[in-house]
């Protein structure tokens, strides 16, 4: 006798189908810095002629952007969690057990370490004259660049139940813009921490703990005065930054960056779905639904294309006009985990700790 029969079928990754490739990928260059873990997001950073990367091991060389030629590298025999950031001849990184650490962009000599209030999942960023640092307790905190003090913080209120990540915060037109996991959208004061506005995504208004997870794990993007963020189960919302109103607002359910190409606005949701969005009024152009459930990475925009990895180790290039499939390569027998375009390069992770770099053709 069976048991099984009226459980419902599990739904499987998509199956790629052949397609008509007009668009390929050429690798210039391969290094590996290996990793045996995978604690946040560990995405390559381009600065000044040359790619950063750091592993969890706390490993991080420095290759030169043309050639993949070692520059430098060293063991911090840190645990990190971040990736890094690189701006102002700094690189800077969290690490699990709660350290905002930097080193020389030069030589990767440490320069200073300070504690934070508890590990961060996504890189910091650096405003000149403060390290900015979004960490698991919802709290965003900025140490003086020169000295690693503590200059001040905003503390958020957590809801009881959220998804293990940080949005990573980012400077445009003079402010800090992060997103937290009630479900908003903070404009900071880079230099004071004081708050300009804080904008709502997304309304926790679920029945259970579990409908009311509406994180923003994803960077937003601003477009001249509107600033687009996405949530998890929740909304992608266009604010405009000269009064805090909503433009628009649809229903996705995402916790990827997202990206922007010409006048559209691009977000994977939850079930690996890419749609593009109008970024004047938010309507829907167009949904890629053929690489449902491959574990996407965040998008990349590149050209005319959007470009994304998979579980398998394929980059997919997808159209930004149309959604239609132009190329897709098979780059590594590891999953894809970050794409960083450069020009017209794309940098691409992996879960191993390798680090590609590919020229569109």
């Amino acid at each position: 006798m069976k048991f099984w029969e009226d459980d419902e079928e599990v739904e499987g990754p998509a199956a790629l189908y052949s397609i008509n490739e007009n668009r390929f990928l050429e690798r210039q260059w391969s290094v590996s810095n290996g990793n045996e873990n995978l604690y946040g997001r560990l995405i390559p950073a381009v600065y000044d002629g040359q790619v950063i990367y750091i592993n969890s091991s706390g490993y991080i060389s420095s290759v030169d952007f043309e050639t993949g030629k070692l520059n430098w590298s060293r063991y911090t025999e840190d645990v990190v969690s971040t990736g890094v950031d690189v701006n102002f001849k700094i690189i800077s990184y969290g690490t699990l057990d709660g350290k905002l650490v930097t080193l020389s962009s030069q030589d990767g000599e440490e320069i200073w370490r300070s504690n934070t209030s508890s590990e961060s999942l996504s890189p910091p960023v650096n405003s000149g004259s403060h390290m900015i640092i979004h960490t698991i307790d919802g709290r965003i905190t900025g140490y003086n660049s020169k000295t690693g003090e503590r200059d001040w913080f905003h503390q958020t209120v957590l809801p009881s139940l959220t998804l293990r990540g940080t949005s990573r915060p980012f400077i445009e037109q003079g402010f800090i813009f992060t997103g937290f996991a009630g479900g908003k959208v903070a404009m900071i004061y880079p230099d004071s921490g004081a708050i300009r506005l804080e904008l709502p995504i997304t309304l926790n208004e679920g029945k259970s703990e579990l409908e009311r997870i509406v994180d923003i794990d994803g960077k937003p993007v601003i477009i001249e005065d509107l600033l687009i963020s996405a949530s998890y189960q929740g909304n992608i919302t266009a604010i405009n930054l000269r009064d805090g109103r909503p433009a628009w607002q649809e229903e996705i359910s995402s916790v990827k960056d997202l990206v922007t190409n010409g006048n559209r606005v691009f977000a994977v949701d939850s079930r690996d779905i890419i749609k593009a969005f109008g970024t004047a009024t938010g309507a829907i152009i167009w949904e890629q639904e053929n690489l449902s459930l491959r574990n996407l990475t965040s998008p990349a925009s590149i050209s005319n294309l959007i470009a994304v990895g998979d579980y398998e180790g394929y980059i997919h290039l997808i159209n930004a006009q149309t959604g239609n499939f132009e190329g897709r390569e098979k780059v590594s027998r590891s999953p894809i985990t970050e794409i960083v375009s450069k020009e017209n390069f794309l940098l691409v992770a992996d879960i191993s700790g390798r680090v590609q770099k590919f020229s569109l053709n």
